[in-house]
């Protein structure tokens, strides 16, 4: 199994301030599900809980039932939240929204965001009459009512702040102080400062939404955004990729990338906004079909998926696709890719390869686990995990890896883990085997103790010379592409 592994390389990019777009873009958001984890993105939200009193709730929100994210202090131990904004939004240009309410102290000072690391008055509050104000530079119209949730949204850009309640303007000021200048860019939600006297203005609350962006939302996206928050996805970067993108999960070949019960990869942009694979979510023996914020469909139906990252996606296809075109299309946090249609096929057999040398020799182990069969220098040490690394042997049994041979009797649906079973999940097509001119009889061919991934076992032939042959799978006369074995007494 270690060598179908080698075939998933994860793709990380960092991003700078100067790469960040103009037009708003969003970097992180956090629906409170339970969870403090985002939905979109990376960066970690922390809590501040002193008195250990922060909860998940449900609240009624703009008329229906949530989980929300109670903080819940006083105004000596504060408790609410903060984010480290570093390499998330741009920080002389971006934009927070949130959807939150105070649930006590009306009628006094409460701070609501502070971009000063908690060192300055500077920020956003509510003050004695229950409007916002920017540290009394400016005051809005809009009051909150205790206990009653309201979309906010606060965006900077060129030296200006604006307030946006429920999707309207309630304060425009020309401003720097605003922007994120400390060293560790820290943003804090519902957090009075440390450094004076004045370290009252303070309030529990609860929070329902909270999203970043960088660069400045129109006064036109805010609108939009208020108007279904929970639902809208603006500043979503949609996910992209061409047929050229898809590939197979084995061979990375483009022609014919898919069948069902075959692995895929999905190379492009966007496409992902965490980076992880399936190892953790696993459900009764079931692999998943989200993952990371991703979902795959192929034509109607849904992929299981097996790793996602922003530039790749790997996945199994679903049972029962057609043979012809299919139409792919990939959805990252509810937002979807333009479909690409490639070809399905009845069957693609392949034998799983190692990435060096350009995926010449198939992964195989000796069937006594003893050893990957490999040339003895293909991977520049004498062995892996206390596996030697060498050519197989004249006589020897052996086990190469492969997808997309087709059904097995009894049945196993895409994306199960098979149960132990006496003679396991053989194969019902016609196989055929050959290695090098010869044609040699498996043992078995059929699904291994892991989803998706198939065994073919068989017997080197004792009088087989030295050399590297050719090996190539037939299932109902569809051939496998070619990878080659190499054997040395």
């Amino acid at each position: 199994m270690c060598a179908y592994w080698l075939r998933f390389a994860i793709l990380v990019g960092a991003a700078s301030v100067a790469a960040f777009a103009q037009s708003a873009s969003l970097t992180a958001a956090y629906t409170f599900q339970n969870s403090l984890a985002p939905v979109v993105g990376t960066a970690p939200l922390v809590a501040v809980d002193p008195l250990n009193r922060n909860s998940f709730v449900t609240d009624t929100v703009f008329g229906a039932q949530r989980t929300v994210y109670q903080f819940s202090g006083l105004p000596s131990e504060q408790a609410g939240l903060s984010l480290s904004t570093d390499n998330v939004v741009n920080p002389l240009s971006y934009s927070f929204e949130l959807v939150f309410t105070f649930t006590e102290r009306a009628s006094t000072f409460r701070r609501v965001i502070d971009v000063l690391d908690r060192t300055s008055d500077r920020g956003l509050y509510l003050n004695p009459q229950n409007r916002y104000t920017f540290s009394t530079l400016a005051t809005g119209t809009v009051a909150q009512t205790t206990g009653q949730y309201q979309h906010v949204v606060l965006t900077v850009a060129n030296g200006r702040a604006r307030l946006y309640v429920n999707g309207q303007v309630d304060m425009s000021l020309g401003t720097d102080s605003m922007n994120l200048t400390t060293a560790n860019r820290v943003v804090h939600f519902f957090l009075d400062n440390l450094a004076d006297q004045s370290r009252q203005d303070y309030a529990s609350g609860r929070i329902a939404l909270l999203r970043a962006y960088t660069n400045e939302l129109s006064a036109s996206e805010v609108s939009q955004l208020a108007r279904d928050p929970f639902a809208a996805n603006v500043g979503a970067t949609s996910p992209s990729f061409t047929g050229a993108g898809v590939r197979n999960g084995a061979t990375f070949a483009e022609t014919t990338p898919l069948a069902s019960g075959a692995f895929f990869s999905i190379f492009g942009s966007s496409l992902s906004a965490g980076t992880g694979d399936w190892s953790q979510a696993f459900v009764d023996g079931n692999a998943p079909r989200s993952l990371n914020g991703t979902r795959v469909f192929l034509g109607s139906q849904e992929a299981v998926l097996v790793f996602t990252s922003p530039g790749q996606v790997n996945g199994i296809a679903p049972d029962g696709l057609a043979a012809g075109p299919i139409s792919i299309v990939v959805e990252r946090d509810g937002v979807r890719s333009a479909p690409v249609t490639v070809q399905a096929g009845a069957l693609i057999p392949s034998f799983f390869t190692y990435d060096q040398r350009n995926r010449r020799f198939a992964a195989t182990l000796a069937a006594d686990n003893s050893a990957y069969i490999a040339p003895a220098d293909l991977f520049g040490v004498s062995s892996i995990n206390g596996l030697a690394v060498r050519p197989a042997r004249p006589g020897e049994f052996v086990i190469a890896y492969a997808m997309g041979l087709g059904a097995t009797n009894p049945a196993i649906p895409t994306g199960r883990i098979p149960a132990a079973r006496d003679g396991g999940y053989p194969v019902t097509g016609q196989v055929v085997l050959e290695l090098g001119p010869r044609t040699v009889a498996p043992l078995y061919t059929g699904l291994s103790s892991f989803a998706g991934v198939y065994l073919v076992g068989f017997q080197v032939p004792g009088d087989q010379a030295d050399g590297e042959y050719q090996l190539r799978i037939s299932i109902n006369g569809i051939p496998s592409a070619l990878a080659y074995l190499p054997v040395a007494r």
